[in-house]
């Protein structure tokens, strides 16, 4: 083997250990990434489980109310408004576009 084959070879091997530590390193970290989203699947799972509890919305709005006073249950009482006009919005301009006439259709 020449020289220069030799050192094709070593920085070849070189490489292929690098590449090796790398893979590991790599399973390392997205092992890491599932397990923390896995913990954020299932406390969104929880949280929309509780949402649908109608006793669970009762109190949340009772406690809105009792604390109205505060800036925070103001800010929120707020956002709850904006998202009901939004998504009521929202399903008016979807309506709006399904019935749309098409573009370039006849009497153009």
């Amino acid at each position: 083997m020449t020289s220069r084959a030799a050192q094709l070879e070593a920085r070849r091997r070189l490489l292929v250990a690098e590449s090796k530590v790398q893979r590991e390193s790599l399973r390392l970290e997205a092992t890491h990434i599932g397990d923390t989203l896995q913990r954020v699947d299932r406390s969104v799972m929880a949280v929309r489980r509780l949402a649908r509890n109608p006793w669970v919305i009762g109190a949340g709005v009772v406690a809105l109310f009792l604390l109205r006073r505060y800036p925070l249950a103001n800010w929120a009482l707020r956002g709850i408004a904006l998202t009901g006009t939004a998504r009521r919005a929202m399903g008016t301009l979807n309506q709006l576009a399904g019935s749309a006439p098409a573009r370039g259709g006849p009497g153009r």
